[in-house]
């Protein structure tokens, strides 16, 4: 007898594949509406901290402006009180290193005063008023609460007196004017004369100098009347006391300075200078000139 086939009702399915029951696929449903809630209130409470956080920033925020606020207005009435009270008032002025300027002068030139208030005075105003004196080289200025001020100079010293343009200035070693000479700061100097075309024998003259400090010349500065730079006998130092002249050709300038203090130093020791008129320096040989008897 033959079999008889028949179709299935049922589906085929894969072996791996899991039909979900109507109860579990409504569970589904509710879990995911739970997990929708529950974002949604995340969210919202996001939002909320958000809010609160801005509000506690911007709080902060004006606390501290209100403490600088208070801090700098304290400050500000502090120091008014300090810049007008007795205790600050200045008393004493000390200077130091002043040897041209008196010291009312330094005091005049800096801008400070006794009197003045000690907190009220600007130390770098006082030492830029003294920089800008032709006769400050350099300056310290200390305050000293409550009332005193300390003012150390160092002063361009002068060595010689040099006409410009009609007006007499003190000058350097190195020919560098300082002041126009003044009687109240009056000092008696060698004149230094500079004539055209010896402009580039200006650095000599503190050669010069430096030879006579360091004996290399019997000579002082004091003895000196006058010095002359000319392009034809070099430097001429003029000594108005004894009427005599010596001349240094700028050519081998170590050479004719020894040379002509050897000759000075042996004039001296034979008591021949007194008779002198003049000592050249030159071509590596040194001429003496003497006074014709009278």
């Amino acid at each position: 007898m033959p079999f008889a086939l028949k179709k299935s009702a049922r589906r085929s399915r894969n072996t791996f594949t899991r039909v979900s029951r109507p109860s579990e696929i409504s569970h589904k449903w509710k879990m995911l509406r739970w997990l929708q809630v529950l974002k949604g209130g995340a969210d919202r409470m996001h939002v909320v901290w958000s809010v609160k956080s801005l509000a506690v920033l911007f709080g902060i925020l004006a606390g501290l402006v209100c403490v600088l606020v208070g801090m700098c207005y304290s400050s500000l009435w502090l120091y008014n009180k300090a810049v007008t009270s007795d205790f600050f008032v200045t008393r004493h002025i000390d200077v130091s290193g002043n040897v041209r300027l008196s010291r009312e002068m330094v005091l005049e030139y800096g801008g400070v005063h006794e009197g003045d208030n000690c907190l009220a005075v600007s130390i770098a105003k006082v030492e830029m008023n003294l920089r800008q004196t032709p006769w400050v080289e350099e300056v310290s200025v200390k305050r000293l609460l409550p009332d005193r001020f300390v003012i150390k100079l160092k002063e361009r010293m002068p060595s010689f007196w040099i006409q410009r343009d009609g007006v007499l200035y003190y000058a350097n070693e190195k020919g560098e004017i300082i002041a126009p000479v003044e009687s109240r700061n009056f000092l008696s100097l060698p004149t230094l004369h500079v004539f055209a075309g010896a402009e580039g024998d200006i650095p000599y003259i503190l050669r010069l100098v430096q030879g006579m400090k360091q004996g290399v010349l019997p000579m002082e500065m004091g003895a000196i009347s006058s010095i002359t730079l000319s392009p034809g006998k070099g430097i001429e130092v003029y000594m108005e006391d004894r009427e005599m002249r010596l001349s240094i050709s700028t050519d081998d300038w170590d050479g004719n300075i020894v040379r002509l203090g050897m000759a000075l130093g042996d004039l001296a020791r034979r008591h021949e200078l007194r008779q002198v008129r003049e000592v050249r320096s030159v071509n590596g040989n040194v001429w003496v000139l003497f006074h014709q008897p009278t």
